[in-house]
């Protein structure tokens, strides 16, 4: 009887969790593709019409959000899409710079020649991207960068803190790419190159100065954001 008892209090509800799951991801890529863009408040009747779930459900997905750093809730207005002050960028760059050297380090020294073949079409793709100034087709081989180093460092605790860093200054990197040039695909190439060598310390290296040219481009996107915010005040 006891077995019966607590069996019926352990079992999952594996239904209801598979929604929450994907309402979670649902509005996460909503907020990554800047559907939702920073400083958007988020309504929950209207999140509940767009994408046909339960109030329930568009509550947690929320929490869960706001524990990845993507949503706060501010009183007396609610959720909103968490933005990024000119210091978050520095904080979070910083921690980006030492755990994403360290995943190349590992790609460098763990991935297969094809994972390293992969990471090299994902560059001609970039740079074929931004020869044609197509920003969008740059942003998915800056994606598609990172996940093949994902896949292939084998390390999933480093990856997932990555994702949540990365996904709190996805709307600066976006802008970022608008601003990418031959010189960002040459740095870019840099860290590819080390890696083919198999040099795990100038991966890591290349990487690090990679980024601080990145942490550069968001401070500007940001300057400019804080501009037009004051002119259209």
């Amino acid at each position: 009887m006891a077995d019966a008892v607590f069996g019926n209090i352990l079992r999952v509800p594996r239904e209801q969790e598979t929604l929450r799951a994907r309402t979670v991801e649902t509005l996460r890529n909503a907020i990554l593709q800047l559907h939702f863009k920073p400083g958007q408040r988020l309504i929950e009747r209207d999140l509940c019409e767009q994408t046909g779930v339960s109030r329930t459900s568009i509550r947690e997905a929320l929490r869960h959000l706001e524990s990845e750093g993507l949503i706060v809730t501010i009183p007396n207005k609610g959720p909103v899409v968490a933005t990024v002050t000119r210091e978050d960028a520095r904080q979070i760059y910083e921690v980006r710079g030492q755990l994403e050297a360290y995943i190349c380090r590992l790609f460098t020294e763990r991935a297969s020649d094809a994972a390293i073949d992969a990471l090299e079409s994902s560059m001609d793709a970039l740079e074929q991207a931004i020869r044609r100034k197509d920003h969008a087709a740059a942003q998915l081989a800056r994606g598609e960068f990172f996940n093949i180093l994902y896949d292939g460092c084998d390390n999933e605790v480093a990856c997932s803190i990555s994702r949540t860093l990365r996904a709190r200054v996805n709307y600066l990197a976006a802008e970022g790419t608008r601003r990418w040039d031959l010189e960002t695909v040459s740095r870019r190439r840099q860290i590819v190159d080390a890696i083919r060598k198999r040099d795990p310390e100038g991966a890591s290296d290349a990487f690090l100065r990679h980024l601080n040219v990145a942490l550069e481009i968001a401070d500007h996107v940001i300057e400019s954001a804080s501009a037009n915010e004051v002119v259209d005040s």
